[in-house]
């Protein structure tokens, strides 16, 4: 039997960004083909489908946490952040009857793919599908997933003190439940609504689904990290509300529709309390990370190089223009030593609960962040840790007004969307100059 450990280790290896690492079974292929994009949107067209009621509370949590909030020309923008905005994750609402029904974020329904008898709704199960997030980012798309997932997460628990989000579930028994395959599509977490528990005796789920593009990759080393992580061997944390990132005050959902990724940054210092406050709500609840910190202007703490903290972001200048950045990171050896492999799907889900959490908070005090990519060695080495990075935030003053998402199947046009990602790509090309 394979070590799940060792494959933790060489897929993590693997999918480095820069240093001397062997990639050898990396697929080679063309990232971005156009011709190839995965559909943004996963469609059941042969089941039957309902709108959700706008005062519907399980509605307001699935809107809130995965809805499509802001539309440009040519892409769809969600409640939570996406590496990339590609949005790799989905939903299936289960209910106490073990009915299953699957999420559409644009049209805000849910379509039936195993009818039951109209009982509440007791569990969300997220799902990920890693070609969506692999069309661009190859194999390291699948540490996106777990990203991406709990950014969800962050969102979920801000909207409600009900729900216990899990990643200790059996992979194969939830998978059958909602009718993915667990290769092309496989479950990421557990929202517990109330106790839910997978009947063992429930006959397997088959639907069937269009292909998401003309011709969806395969990558070997995905499937295999995927297998390799099933195995625990330590308690893994169940994730709950905590502190409210609502830091001034405002309504989740107001806050939650002003957030979206911040695309520039002004080199302007911040208060003490706009980094100690968001910094306070990110770090709550997430045992297997440590968070390094790249201060640029924060009142009374001193100043550390932008143009340092840029490169260590794959040279893109919002890692540097921040007020601060934040290395969400985790020490692998210890992970797999106390949790065993399944402890790395658990510590890339904890980055992306903080990144979201974080996020949400920095917003409430007037400030914009994003998410961002990195070099990995070099974070470790800039930082003198063994924690490896797990993804980065960076937090500051936008140098623009962003506008508030919609509200459910009534998306907020983005006239200026194009402009902006212009200035965008001005700055960075400033910024190797």
């Amino acid at each position: 039997m394979t070590d799940g450990a060792d494959v933790v280790r060489s897929y993590h290896s693997a999918t480095t960004h820069g240093g001397d690492h062997d990639r050898s079974r990396l697929v080679q292929f063309q990232p971005l083909d156009p011709t190839n994009r995965p559909a943004p949107f996963k469609l059941y067209p042969d089941y039957p489908f309902g709108a959700l009621a706008d005062d519907d509370p399980l509605g307001r949590l699935l809107f809130y946490s995965l809805g499509v909030t802001r539309r440009s020309r040519t892409s769809y923008f969600r409640a939570a952040m996406s590496a990339g905005n590609l949005h790799p994750v989905e939903a299936y609402v289960v209910g106490e009857d073990r009915s299953v029904r699957h999420y559409h974020p644009l049209e805000h329904g849910l379509t039936t793919l195993r009818p039951g008898s109209g009982g509440a709704a007791v569990a969300i199960v997220l799902t990920g599908i890693p070609w969506r997030t692999s069309w661009k980012y190859g194999e390291r798309g699948w540490r996106h997933l777990w990203w991406d997932s709990g950014a969800v997460t962050a969102n979920v628990l801000a909207l409600t003190d009900e729900a216990t989000v899990t990643l200790d579930f059996d992979d194969d028994a939830v998978n059958r439940l909602v009718g993915v395959d667990g290769k092309s599509e496989f479950a990421l977490a557990v929202v517990e609504l109330e106790r839910f528990d997978v009947a063992e005796d429930l006959e397997p789920l088959h639907v069937s689904a269009p292909a998401l593009s003309r011709a969806p990759i395969e990558f070997p080393l995905i499937t295999e990290i995927q297998q390799a992580t099933r195995q625990v061997s330590g308690a893994l944390p169940a994730h709950r509300g905590g502190r409210s990132p609502q830091l001034r005050g405002q309504a989740i959902e107001q806050l939650i529709l002003q957030r979206g990724s911040t695309r520039l940054f002004r080199h302007e210092t911040v208060r003490e309390e706009a980094f100690a406050g968001p910094m306070d709500v990110a770090t709550e609840g997430e045992p297997l990370l440590v968070h390094h910190v790249a201060v640029h202007a924060v009142e009374g703490r001193p100043a550390d190089a932008r143009r340092v903290t840029q490169h260590l972001c794959y040279d893109q200048p919002l890692g540097g223009d921040s007020a601060y950045t934040v290395f969400h990171s985790a020490d692998l050896e210890k992970v797999l030593a106390d949790v065993g492999p399944r402890g790395y799907r658990a510590a890339l889900f904890e980055s992306g609960l903080a990144a979201g959490r974080l996020q949400l908070a920095a917003f409430s005090v007037g400030l914009g962040a994003t998410g961002l990519t990195f070099y990995d060695d070099e974070v470790k080495e800039a930082f003198d840790t063994d924690a490896a990075c797990m993804l980065v935030t960076a937090v500051g003053v936008p140098d623009y007004r962003s506008r508030p998402g919609g509200s459910p199947r009534r998306p907020t046009h983005l006239t200026g969307f194009d402009d902006l990602m212009g200035r965008l790509q001005l700055r960075q090309m400033e910024s190797r100059r």
